[in-house]
């Protein structure tokens, strides 16, 4: 298996950091029936625990100064991409997030290896905002806001 330059790692690492930070979000994710809250909790904790584990996934075959460093120059890109949502809706940024990961996979960029840690998280969220698809002016919306994250993100010199 080849090795990962730091670029690449960062590069599969910040689809991982953004969901990870919009789970993090209050009322992000409310069940619709109350009497389901302690399942959505844990379903929301186990989704968390797997958008970290691939989150640090990249990163661990580097020394720990190595992992520090690049997990650094994660948190500032993502950082710098979650300034930008700004008083969006949860459901729109669940969905722009959607549409970049899928460009990834589809261009191959992001390989969702079946039983991965970040495989078992994208088939967890997608049913949690799948409603929002039917709303087609703000699926576009979200497109658009796509491909301008990925164009962002393109400045700093990944996803190129």
């Amino acid at each position: 298996m080849p090795t990962l330059s730091d670029r690449q790692r960062v590069e599969l690492a910040i689809p991982a950091y953004l969901l990870y930070a919009l789970t993090a979000a209050p009322g992000v994710f409310v069940p619709a029936d109350p009497d389901l809250a302690a399942r959505a909790e844990a379903d929301i904790a186990a989704l968390r625990a797997d958008l970290q584990a691939a989150l640090l996934e990249p990163f661990g075959d580097l020394t720990e100064k190595k992992q520090c460093a690049l997990l650094r120059r994660v948190e500032r890109i993502g950082k710098g991409v979650i300034t930008g949502w700004g008083n969006r809706p949860a459901l729109s940024v669940m969905l722009t997030l959607w549409y970049f990961v899928k460009d990834l996979t589809d261009r191959e960029v992001l390989i969702l290896w079946e039983g991965s840690a970040m495989e078992r998280a994208t088939s967890r969220l997608l049913p949690m905002f799948a409603h929002g698809f039917d709303e087609q002016k703000r699926d576009a919306t979200a497109q658009e806001q796509a491909r301008q994250l990925l164009a962002c993100l393109q400045t700093e010199g990944l996803y190129d």
